[in-house]
């Protein structure tokens, strides 16, 4: 696969174009609640369902990609963007269900041909900025509920990006690593992701909770961006083992203390280490022996958390139930991690197995 500078540009845009589809309704809730007179569950239920539309993901990305990565992505963002125009003009909340879940099987394929596109590059910059797409989008919506302020003008801005498609024309290039479907899985890198993923799911509700939380998320979000570049040369720096033994203890205390105390500074904090745990993840899954192969469905899967957390933390009293299931799930994951080894150390440019008696 043959990569320009447009080519390059792809994998970020698709990323972060596709998290401000998603994770848009964050900012939403205080109007879907006054507005649109749906319940709190009700409005945290739009909040998360993608995620469970994400995880069909794995069955179809095969079949898809076939159209080629870049269309795919683009293709994507476009159909998203149509979602995000007829959303502005719904207030039924089963209409507005089948739309986020539908966002969240298109938001799995755009961001999955963004990440292969990158890994493909074997550029580390780009890898990073590709992961963080999530931090760039959350950005993108907050900047936008900052300045337009309703549901109805931000889920009609997205029609901006409606021509998406047209833009991929000549860059329609099939990968080499498409093959014939086959669902490869592993109960570790499930784990990993699924008790990794918990502060950046986390993240979701926080916006309905502090005080102005779109100036915060703006600040955060945009530290967040350069901590998913500088992670891998951390990793290369430090190993793997260290980083992310000191990346989950930050974010597990930080988001603790900001469960807390509300307060704006710990919460940019909390944001950026959160953040930070994301890209680190895949290498956690490699450095513990799981099949390449097997990672990308497992991550996908493991999804299903987005939408049960912001669900159950409603559920009685918000800051307890965030602050004990994040203390709860990075506990577990270093305890998991730590049990199971690392069984592949990474060093500055090479990879060296360790044998353990």
């Amino acid at each position: 696969m043959s990569f320009n500078n447009s080519s390059r540009f792809i994998p970020v845009f698709a990323y972060s174009i596709s998290t401000f589809f998603l994770m848009n309704f964050a900012f939403f809730i205080p109007e879907l609640v006054k507005t649109y007179h749906f319940s709190y569950i009700e409005s945290f239920i739009l909040l998360g369902s993608p995620f469970i539309g994400r995880a069909f993901t794995p069955f179809l990305y095969s079949n898809f990609s076939k159209i080629g990565v870049h269309r795919l992505a683009m293709l994507s963002i476009s159909i998203m963007s149509l979602f995000s125009i007829f959303e502005a003009f719904t207030h039924a909340f089963s209409i507005l269900l089948i739309f986020r879940l539908l966002t969240g099987i298109f938001f799995g394929l755009a961001t999955s041909a963004a990440v292969e596109v990158s890994a493909v590059s074997g550029n580390k910059i780009l890898m990073g900025l590709t992961m963080g797409g999530w931090a760039i989008g959350w950005t993108l919506a907050a900047v936008l509920y900052t300045i337009l302020g309703s549901v109805f003008y931000i889920s009609l801005a997205g029609s901006v990006f409606l021509p998406s498609v047209f833009f991929s024309k000549k860059l329609n290039v099939i990968s080499p690593h498409v093959k014939k479907y086959k669902m490869d899985f592993s109960i570790k890198a499930f784990l990993v992701f699924f008790l990794g993923f918990t502060p950046a799911y986390i993240l979701e509700i926080v916006p309905t909770y502090l005080p102005d939380s779109s100036i915060e998320s703006i600040i955060a979000y945009s530290i967040a961006v350069p901590v998913y570049v500088m992670i891998p040369f951390m990793i290369n720096r430090f190993g793997i083992r260290n980083v992310a033994y000191v990346s989950i203890s930050m974010a597990a205390l930080s988001g603790i203390l900001l469960f807390s105390t509300y307060n704006i500074y710990i919460a940019i904090l909390f944001t950026a280490v959160g953040l930070g745990i994301n890209s680190i993840l895949p290498v956690v899954s490699r450095s513990l022996n799981i099949d390449p192969k097997k990672i990308g469905p497992s991550m996908n899967f493991s999804s299903i958390i987005g939408f049960m957390i912001p669900v159950l933390i409603t559920i009685g009293n918000v800051s307890l139930n965030s602050s004990l299931m994040l203390g709860l799930a990075l506990v577990i994951l270093i305890l998991f991690i730590g049990t199971n080894g690392f069984k592949i150390s990474y060093s500055k440019n090479t990879i060296t197995r360790h044998h353990h008696n």
